[in-house]
């Protein structure tokens, strides 16, 4: 049998891109502190791309996915405030745990009010979820008046600024929740009626799964994710307001793609979606490092995926020594 390496491309990519970010900042980039700064940034991008992933296996796509991070972090701060009688900074860890269920729970019923639109009602997902990111963004401005809010608890500060040791604790949740999601999708039923949902929704529903409730499971487990980011964010940034990354919508989606996520759904690995978190984090840091224009980094991402989708169709008709066989699309490389 002839052997191949899944996501070969973006692992040399990742290499390519760290060595030339390297040659370019020998002095700046390959340090201790530099790759801790990594580490602190980078579940914050994979938490928002593994929230759309979810979703994109299944054929579909999450476009509330920040507002619903957005929601999380202010319901969080008002019931941490209302809790604590206003003095949010000496709230409890009781009550900070609470305030933050609170949060996970409006989170969820965004998630579900997708799930049913798109997986009762049938709507088509780009539409139904533009619908609740506008609904939702407009309550978000309505609580909070287009104000800032700020001062939280140390428990909330330490899930986004400390570390265990030499780890920052965001990457110990990024590495847990991997982990967790990669169980999820690859040894349950639940992740591969995902697959079968995105591989094709007609069969999958004449296959005795029961379609409407894994869409809503979907999207729910899309806000969970929603929801961590939120608390990792109002950890790093101790504050939250209506309009918090709202850019990284996109790149959410874009590391989706970059990972040989199909957009179709059906078929990707999270493998291949950590690999370009990976490659995203590191030429964002790059470029910061050399000091260029920041609005340079969204220019240099486009030029990667573009790299990345030819490397794919080159590959697509070469055969590689040594007992590679030929790449093949990413529906191909999915574990069942």
């Amino acid at each position: 049998m002839k052997k191949r390496v899944p996501n070969l491309s973006l692992y040399i990519l990742l290499i390519a891109v760290v060595v030339l970010m390297t040659v370019l900042n020998p002095v700046r980039f390959p340090t201790r502190r530099n790759f801790f700064s990594m580490a602190y940034q980078l579940p914050f991008l994979a938490f928002l791309s593994m929230g759309q992933m979810v979703p994109m296996l299944a054929g579909g796509i999450n476009l509330a996915i920040i507002a619903t991070t957005n929601l999380t972090g202010i319901v969080t701060a008002m019931l941490l405030s209302w809790l604590s009688g206003g003095s949010s900074w000496d709230a409890s860890l009781f009550i900070t745990l609470v305030a933050m269920a609170g949060g996970v729970l409006a989170a969820l019923a965004v998630g579900a009010l997708n799930g049913f639109l798109i997986g009762h009602l049938r709507i088509p997902d780009m539409l139904a979820t533009l619908g609740t990111m506008t609904l939702v963004e407009g309550i978000n401005i309505v609580l909070t008046r287009g104000y800032t809010l700020t001062g939280f608890p140390d428990f909330l500060i330490a899930i986004g600024n400390d570390a265990w040791g030499d780890i920052p604790i965001p990457f110990i949740i990024f590495v847990v929740l991997t982990i967790l999601l990669g169980v999820l999708l690859n040894k349950t039923s639940f992740g591969y009626s995902v697959y079968m949902i995105g591989s094709n929704y007609t069969a999958s529903k004449f296959s005795a799964i029961d379609t409407r409730k894994v869409i809503i499971k979907a999207y729910m487990l899309s806000s969970v994710f929603a929801a961590v980011t939120s608390f990792i964010m109002m950890g790093q940034m101790n504050s939250v307001k209506a309009n918090y990354a709202e850019s990284y919508l996109l790149v959410s989606i874009l590391a989706c793609i970059l990972g040989a996520i199909d957009p179709m759904g059906g078929s990707g690995r999270l493998s291949g979606l950590v690999v370009s978190v990976l490659i995203l984090q590191v030429v964002s840091t790059g470029v910061n490092l050399l000091r260029m224009d920041p609005f340079f980094v969204r220019a240099m991402w486009g030029f990667i995926v573009i790299v990345v989708i030819a490397m794919n169709h080159y590959g697509q008709h070469v055969k590689f020594p040594l007992g590679f066989h030929r790449w093949k699309r990413a529906e191909q490389s999915v574990d069942q």
